[in-house]
């Protein structure tokens, strides 16, 4: 987000404007919960907090105390909201549990915020995929069906399964390329 319509989106923020919020709220919200999974390992938990995070946002919208980007603003209290999660959830297990053990956090905040906006890029690459073949896709890669159990649970041939997969492949591919290089023109525009 370019950094006067950022800051012109804060203050709307403040002020109370739900457009300003929704518009935050829609670019961020899947980015943040894939964020938020590599913390807490879950996807509900994950977007549990990320929904919880934005309502509480919202009723603090006059206060907000944004000093320097809306994104970095975002993805820390995610990591906050994930860390005092993990340590509640510790907590109440080691209560359930009867025992002790410590308390340890693998944090690199920057390598898990990188690693969810490339998640959130594929994921918008995934979207764009045919109907059809975004599901055969993410039945073959993310939900990790064979070829056999998605021809048998869609009702289709094997060989279908393998060409839907071989064409998102080729796409998702395509559009990478695409992207690179479009990356690859705005820097050396900048320069």
């Amino acid at each position: 987000m370019e950094e006067n319509l950022e800051e012109d989106v804060i203050r709307r923020m403040r002020d109370g404007d739900e457009r300003a919020f929704k518009l935050v709220f829609d670019l961020y919200y899947r980015p943040l919960t894939v964020f938020a999974i590599k913390y807490v390992g879950d996807v509900e938990d994950a977007k549990e907090i990320v929904q919880e995070f934005f309502v509480r946002m919202w009723s603090k919208q006059a206060t907000l105390d944004i000093r320097f980007s809306l994104r970095m603003y975002l993805y820390q209290s995610v990591r906050n909201a994930c860390l005092n999660f993990i340590a509640s959830d510790k907590v109440e297990k080691k209560r359930m549990m009867g025992y002790n053990y410590p308390l340890v956090s693998n944090d690199n905040a920057l390598e898990h915020m990188m690693a969810a906006e490339q998640e959130e890029i594929l994921m918008q690459a995934i979207d764009r995929l045919p109907e059809k073949c975004r599901e055969i896709f993410v039945m073959s890669r993310m939900n990790r069906l064979s070829h056999q159990a998605i021809a048998t649970q869609l009702n289709i041939s094997v060989k279908t399964v393998e060409t839907q997969i071989s064409i998102a492949l080729k796409r998702l591919a395509e559009w990478v390329i695409t992207l690179a290089m479009f990356c690859c023109d705005a820097l050396t525009a900048l320069f």
